[in-house]
């Protein structure tokens, strides 16, 4: 029996040392993966780097790229990143790597806003953020890869929804401080500021990973892009259940894809009063602060049924927000409303994303989930980028429309997510 196996199969015993392995696993990487989600909330492209780049006096065309080269940066290149992942017995260096390169780009972003002019500046933001997205991408490959391998199904969703809920408190407490500072007060050097705490929390992330007890996992032979693009049809062709929940997952991706719409109805509705935006960074914070843990404990259970509720739950939310965008509302009951609409839909969402992500990795072989990841991941980013185009029917049909749309795609892909086959413990 090799090495390898034999710890495998020491693994499924039930001894103190192996559950002090897992223990400590678990706990590593609920600490890295908590760290790099406080590092994402204080480097939102739709918050923190729009109202940097703002500040800067950047071109629109600079601010309008963030959000699709984040998402696409990360998502297409998972093909090629889960045939580098998988080539390698030994995995956790990918994600310290990862984590690595987006402190340091998130540090050369701060450098670049208060070292250059506002055009090159922007524009070099903007190319930086392609790098950190393309590390972001290593991470998300690996994380998943990690989280199958050393952590056992019926914690997984619970470390998930941990890492979230820390993140989620974290942003309130960045929403507050914003809030309660003076709005003349703010300067360029708060958010370079921000930018250096998230730096530091990744880069710590990366040494907290690099402690994680990892066995040498299977590997696969190598492959070029070209066939690995090739194999996808097959892929998706042998394995119907994998292709089905990447169909509920693609229907499901119009819930983060309109969320930056309710800020656009509630925008509109308050006159874009700034105690309103207050109050939407800190109901969106709380909404996954408060439900993630929960989600991910109910994604432990049955992780298809989470999703398919989450799905239809974040419809229904988009029905009630298109109803009340025909609602003429005064400005302080409308600040009321679609802060309770943004919190509900923060919740769903939250909800979608544990279940995906416990759903996918309890789904994947130890053998094949990397790839599963990537593959999934890729064609969520050709989704995104082509779903992003229905912002441009927004002067047709207004943001309620498009909210309604995203949300009859949502009930879709939750009823169908309630198909799949059961994969939790």
């Amino acid at each position: 029996m090799s090495e390898t196996a034999a710890h495998q199969e020491s693994a499924a015993a039930p001894g103190a040392p192996e559950e002090a392995i897992t223990s400590k696993n678990f706990h590593i990487q609920v600490v890295a993966t908590s760290l790099s989600k406080c590092g994402d909330q204080l480097t939102k492209p739709g918050l923190i780097l729009t109202w940097m780049l703002a500040s800067l006096g950047a071109p629109a065309a600079a601010i309008g790229a963030l959000a699709p080269v984040r998402e696409a940066g990360s998502l297409l290149p998972q093909i090629a990143i889960g045939e580098a992942v998988m080539r390698r017995p030994i995995r956790k260096g990918f994600w310290s790597l990862g984590a690595a390169l987006q402190g340091i780009c998130v540090l050369s972003m701060a450098a670049i806003a208060v070292s250059m002019e506002a055009r090159p500046a922007s524009w070099t933001i903007v190319g930086l953020l392609a790098g950190f997205s393309v590390a972001r991408g290593v991470c998300s490959v690996t994380s998943k890869d990690l989280l199958g391998r050393t952590v056992p199904k019926g914690r997984r969703g619970r470390l998930t929804g941990i890492s979230a809920s820390v993140s989620g408190l974290a942003s309130v407490v960045v929403a507050l401080a914003l809030a309660i500072l003076d709005t003349s007060s703010v300067s360029q050097r708060l958010f370079v500021w921000l930018l250096g705490l998230a730096a530091i929390f990744w880069l710590t992330a990366a040494l907290t990973m690099a402690g994680l007890d990892e066995s040498p996992g299977k590997t696969t032979d190598s492959r070029s892009f070209l066939s690995s693009l090739g194999a996808i049809p097959r892929l998706l062709q042998s394995n119907a259940p994998f292709r089905n929940f990447c169909i509920s997952r693609g229907l499901l991706a119009g819930t983060v894809l309109s969320m930056p719409f309710y800020v656009v109805l509630a925008h509109e509705a308050t006159g874009g009063r700034l105690a309103n935006l207050g109050a939407l960074m800190v109901v969106g914070g709380a909404s996954t602060a408060l439900s993630s843990a929960i989600w991910g404990r109910l994604a432990d259970r049955d992780s298809r049924l989470t999703l398919g509720a989450a799905g239809i739950s974040a419809g229904a939310v988009g029905l009630a927000t298109a109803a009340a965008s025909l609602i003429d509302l005064a400005p302080a009951p409308a600040t009321w409303t679609y802060s309770l609409l943004f919190f509900l839909i923060g919740i769903a969402h939250a909800g979608v994303r544990q279940g995906r992500k416990t759903y996918l990795v309890d789904m994947g072989k130890e053998q094949d989930r990397a790839r599963l990841v990537a593959v999934s991941n890729t064609l969520i980013g050709v989704i995104v980028l082509c779903g992003g185009g229905v912002g441009f029917l927004g002067e047709m049909i207004g943001a309620g429309g498009i909210v309604l749309i995203f949300a009859l795609l949502g009930m879709l892909g939750g009823a169908l997510a309630l198909r799949l086959p059961r994969t939790s413990k």
